[in-house]
């Protein structure tokens, strides 16, 4: 009898502490149990919760951290040009778009440190793009 492997996506909630992943469980279904869950890994744990959908533990881990790793990006635009949350996510989803509509060798001509120097979120932007693309990334 042949193996399969169950590739159907779930809903998994990811602690994390400082950057590193600290847990992975299955988020309940319950709306009152997932609230608890929240409240008492952020509140009781000083956790960063993060509610991802992946296949398994290790694919929520990776979109976990990479969930973390756009949000603190944001927060570092934030930081850096003194704009608020809404309009520092419109400019990252505007470098987004930017990204994608480049075609590969378009992409790798602007990965360069001057760009990171000088527009971090767009720099960020288009690493989290090639990345998804499975694209080479050397600067």
């Amino acid at each position: 009898m042949p193996v399969t492997l169950d590739k159907t996506p779930r809903a998994f909630t990811v602690f994390m502490q400082n950057g590193t992943v600290r847990g992975v469980t299955l988020t309940p279904e319950a709306d009152e149990d997932r609230e608890l869950l929240n409240f008492n890994a952020h509140w009781g744990d000083c956790f960063d919760v993060y509610e991802v959908t992946a296949i398994d533990r290790y694919a929520a881990t990776i979109r976990a951290i990479a969930a973390h790793d756009r949000a603190t990006a944001i927060e570092d635009y934030m930081g850096r040009v003194g704009v608020t949350y809404g309009v520092a996510r419109t400019v990252y989803r505007d470098c987004r778009a930017w990204a994608r509509a480049l075609t590969l060798e378009g992409r790798a001509s602007w990965l360069t440190n001057g760009l990171k120097c000088y527009a971090p979120l767009k720099h960020f932007a288009l690493i989290e793009t090639m990345r998804e693309n499975g694209e080479p990334i050397t600067t």
